[in-house]
């Protein structure tokens, strides 16, 4: 049988029920394949992976030349890869002090020698900069993370586990908070870091966040993700005064993106209040707020803002304006009919947004009228189908550029009452269903287009009409030879044949 036509993935699945010539032949193949990743070409930017038992045994026999050499590592582990040869190996790269690994992750299924062996001899590893460690069982011994080179840690512990940092350098830091011992961890490193990113499975943790001293953070991202310690106790996060004013307030002027998404609808006004103090915030992200009064003013309150992301906020009070010199980007919220007509925002570039009406005839002029420098365009989730005259004044958008459309059904005709466009070089339709002869006036709207890309789209073709002639993926690339196209995941649906 000939090993070297088989898959590399298909040798580790019947690894073990080879007769013993044939493991031997196996192996040979196994060490044409360690010659190939212990090349210069891959080394440049690939990811070595190691997990479960029948990758182990395909590894077998791997030398520590090649672990020392790989930049990016990953360890899938479990109970049944603690291999005697793999842990020397393991042993011998990391203690040695010559492994070049950059960026190592750990995914834990439970406290084993592996574990211990790799985080025991990170302080070998001079030129570590990322780490990332996922438990799902505790480490009842603890963790002691002690490197002088590393700048980024993502963590996250399913069981309660004790961790210590000694990480000079360290400026980002992602933590899922479950337990008391996170919040802790938090606290004894928060001067030092620049990013923040916590995600927060109880609200009964969140009020020890800003006790911190955040002296040089620059970027804070805050979720409540939806779990089961949440779904029973669901009553607001609220703050004394005393806390906010005294404690937090002074730490975060240097803050220049925001990020707080609360899909459980916890947070209550009180608590965005505490980041009013943020005057340098250049990004705000709030996600899942319902718009009152009391938020919109707090978010003209940040003068300085050029990205503001409200998806999936209950819409804003028509009566309520944006009143930002500086935006740049908005994502508009969900639901929201208003465009704000009354405040100009020359400013504006880049706007996402989304629509429930089922009249659309005037949706361009109205963004037209009220964004005038606009570049980029995101029409997405729209509650009805985006239908033939939605584009009908795109003309008026001088000087955009990229046009995306996303997650909805699209009429076919849309293109054909849209009026040309010369100078939109990027058009994106991304999870879509429409008829297949939307693609049909495409080059004649589009005539200076750089970049097409049909992702993940269902286009069919009706059954009165299967005998007509339709435009094919290769046919449209002929009819735009300039212009690169990528039809990645998208299909053509006919009577007879698809083509994907």
């Amino acid at each position: 049988m000939n090993f070297n036509s088989f898959p590399n993935e298909v040798l580790c699945s019947i690894f073990d029920y080879l007769p013993w010539k044939d493991r031997q032949r196996v192996s040979l193949v196994c060490r044409r394949w360690n010659a190939i990743i212990n090349s210069d070409h891959y080394l440049r930017g690939q990811k070595l992976v190691l997990y479960n038992y029948n990758k182990a045994k395909f590894f077998s026999g791997v030398e520590v030349e090649l672990l020392n050499r790989q930049k990016n590592i990953a360890f899938y582990s479990n109970a049944m890869f603690d291999t005697e040869e793999l842990l020397d190996t393991i042993g011998r790269s990391f203690s040695g002090g010559s492994a070049m690994v950059r960026s190592l992750s750990l995914f834990l299924r439970s406290e084993h020698r592996l574990a211990r062996l790799v985080v025991d001899n990170i302080p070998n590893l001079s030129h570590l900069t990322e780490l990332k460690i996922s438990a799902n069982e505790g480490l009842t011994n603890g963790v002691l993370i002690d490197s002088a080179s590393l700048e980024k840690l993502n963590i996250s512990f399913y069981q309660s586990s004790v961790c210590q940092l000694v990480t000079p350098r360290l400026h980002t830091l992602h933590l899922t908070v479950r337990y008391p011992s996170e919040m802790e961890l938090i606290g004894t490193i928060s001067a030092q870091l620049v990013e923040l990113k916590v995600s927060f499975i109880s609200k009964d943790h969140i009020a020890k966040l800003f006790r911190c001293d955040f002296r040089s953070l620059k970027t804070l991202n805050i979720s409540l993700k939806n779990d089961k310690y949440i779904a029973y106790s669901v009553s607001p996060v609220h703050l004394r005064p005393l806390e906010r004013e005294a404690i937090f307030a002074q730490t975060i002027v240097g803050l220049e993106t925001l990020r707080i998404v609360d899909i459980c609808n916890i947070f209550d006004i009180d608590f965005l209040k505490m980041f009013a103090y943020a005057k340098s915030l250049k990004a705000l992200t709030i996600n899942y707020f319902k718009l009152v009064s009391e938020v919109s003013e707090l978010i003209n309150g940040f003068k300085g803002l050029e990205y503001l992301n409200l998806e999936g906020c209950q819409r804003m009070d028509d009566s309520k304006r944006l009143q930002l010199p500086c935006l740049q980007t908005l994502v508009m919220p969900y639901k929201q009919l208003s465009l704000f007509s009354a405040t100009q925002l020359d400013t504006l570039t880049t706007l996402y947004y989304n629509n429930t009406t089922k009249d659309q005839t005037l949706l361009i002029k109205k963004i037209a009228a009220t964004f005038t420098n606009l570049s980029f365009l995101c029409l997405q989730h729209f509650d009805n189908e985006l239908d033939r005259n939605a584009l009908l004044h795109l003309n008026l958008l001088t000087k955009l550029r990229v046009l995306v459309i996303e997650n909805m059904s699209v009429s076919s005709s849309v293109f054909e009452n849209c009026p040309t466009v010369p100078q939109l070089q990027r058009l994106v339709t991304d999870t879509i269903v429409s008829e297949v002869s939307m693609l049909d006036m495409i080059p004649a709207r589009f005539p200076s287009l750089q970049t097409l890309v049909i992702s993940n789209c269902f286009l069919y073709l009706i059954l009165e009409d299967s005998g007509k002639h339709y435009t094919t993926f290769d046919e449209l690339r002929r009819q735009m030879p300039c212009c690169r196209i990528s039809t990645k995941d998208s299909t053509i649906f006919t009577n007879t044949a698809k083509q994907s």
